[in-house]
């Protein structure tokens, strides 16, 4: 089908589609959802048309013949974000080595396997950040199946390790600060364990942050300024390691280490955020003082009609940094309280990250951590805030795309699609390099343009003048009124 077909039916659909409206105006609804699903068929068709136009010009492509020997033709479905598209893709052998080839695939980098295009699976995992696997196979406009498991390997695809961009002017800052913390994710084990046998895991968080400024639309809030987002699984002491790997390298290819005096990480005191003191250069760990307000509050809760009083003398020992007076005064606490476990919890979270706790306590520089709203924006919010299961990898994929489309914008997700099918081919194959087929692409641009210009000249005449028609319709409608 040419150019010219396509158009002719794409005119004539959305022409039929008006004279229907003008027989019922207050349908407004069917025109939108006709000229819609019109237009979306045509785009269908046109990008099927120019697939196989290409496919045809690499079949006559004198550097072809004398390469590879056309073995037969297929007929190849792709998954749109304007429907199914349907195109020939002919199968090669190369006379060098005898390999197989779909040529015209080879050069749009199209796996042979590969049922969407790279914007339906930008719109599936845009859609799979917001809802469940099972919402999202709804929103592409395609007549072929598209199941949960379709979605789930779409998001298990990405790239266990996204590559981070090296800043050819670095920036010049006195301090960072990065503050960390984790969503507790159910594990997904499969309906044929116990449910006893289901556990959780967690998935890591961090972000780091330049300065914190007034918010101008709330003066009472302070945002955060150049934030960058790091968040996946990574398991065991190796994975923790290769977390903070991360992180310093972002900052080694953004910001001029040399002029950097210090970092300072906030947390909640758990081992694997105070651990990235020990992976990263001039960085200390600070005790996160929502966790601490929390943790006093907690303890003095236990002390009933005296909880403002005991608030009182445990902050005051903090501003004098009187440790052992602090321990004194918990182990008299718990020698009257019924409830031990928040008094032990406060003295374990004081007197184990005491220099965390005196650093930030007294700090000017070290204005609060909100780790815990930014865990529950960024990760709790599609993992863990409803009742759901997820595999390790599922998470793990999952929070880095939520990462990343904080980093860059829900834009640039097509840039992250890319680089994940490149290096799913590197690692099936070994080899990101395609043998580079010399194709005349001027010729099929020519051949469009000549059959489009054509048809300008016969569609002043084919498309009837309709203005007496909806005329009559409009009068015959408030007639009716």
């Amino acid at each position: 089908m040419n150019i010219v077909t396509l158009i002719e039916e794409l005119v004539n659909g959305l022409i039929a589609a008006e004279d229907i409206f003008f027989q019922n105006p207050k349908d407004f609804y069917s025109l939108e959802k006709s000229v819609k699903s019109t237009t979306e068929a045509f785009s269908a068709a046109f990008l099927g048309n120019v697939l196989t136009s290409m496919n045809e010009k690499i079949y006559e492509d004198r550097w072809r013949k004398t390469r590879y020997t056309a073995q037969r033709t297929d007929k190849r479905m792709l998954i749109s974000s304007v429907g199914d598209i349907t195109f020939e893709s002919t199968y090669f052998r190369s006379k060098a080595d005898g390999v197989h080839h779909y040529l015209l695939e080879e050069i749009l980098g199209l796996d042979t396997r590969e049922r969407f295009t790279e914007e339906a699976e930008v719109v599936l995992l845009t859609e799979a950040m917001k809802t469940s696997y099972s919402e999202a196979t709804k929103v592409l406009p395609s007549r072929q199946e598209i199941s949960k498991t379709t979605v789930m390997n779409k998001v298990h695809g990405i790239a266990d390790e996204i590559w981070i961009p090296e800043r050819e002017e670095k920036k010049v800052c006195k301090y960072l600060f990065i503050e960390a913390d984790e969503d507790h994710v159910a594990e997904q084990h499969g309906r044929w364990y116990p449910p006893e046998d289901n556990s959780s895991f967690i998935s890591k968080l961090a972000y780091v942050y330049e300065y914190k400024q007034e918010n101008p639309k709330c003066k009472a809030r302070k945002e955060l300024v150049n934030t960058f987002y790091f968040g996946g699984v990574y398991s065991g002491t190796n994975g923790t390691e290769k977390f903070w790997n991360k992180v310093g390298e972002f900052i080694h290819k953004t910001y001029n280490e040399e002029e950097l005096k210090r970092i300072f990480i906030s947390g909640d005191g758990a081992s694997w955020i105070k651990s990235g003191a020990k992976y990263l250069n001039k960085a200390l760990f600070c005790a996160d003082k929502f966790h601490l307000m929390k943790y006093i509050n907690a303890a003095a809760g236990q002390m009933l009609d005296e909880s403002e009083l005991v608030k009182s003398e445990i902050y005051k020992m903090l501003y004098r940094r009187d440790k052992q007076g602090i321990k004194e005064y918990t182990d008299r606490m718990m020698a009257s309280a019924s409830n031990q476990k928040p008094i032990q919890d406060l003295q374990t979270f004081v007197l184990g990250n005491w220099s965390a706790v005196m650093r930030t306590y007294h700090s000017k520089v070290i204005t609060g951590c909100s780790a815990e709203s930014h865990v529950s924006h960024v990760l709790s919010d599609r993992l863990s805030s409803r009742p759901m299961g997820w595999s390790k990898t599922g998470a793990d994929r999952m929070s880095k795309l939520r990462c990343y489309e904080k980093n860059y914008g829900r834009e640039k997700i097509i840039d992250l699609v890319k680089y994940s099918r490149q290096q799913r081919k590197l690692a099936r194959t070994g080899t990101d390099s395609v043998e580079p087929i010399r194709v005349s692409l001027r010729e099929i641009r020519a051949d469009h343009y000549n059959q489009a210009r054509s048809y300008i000249e016969r569609i002043q005449a084919t498309i009837p003048d309709g203005t007496v028609r909806k005329i009559a319709a409009i009068r015959e409608q408030i007639r009716l009124i």
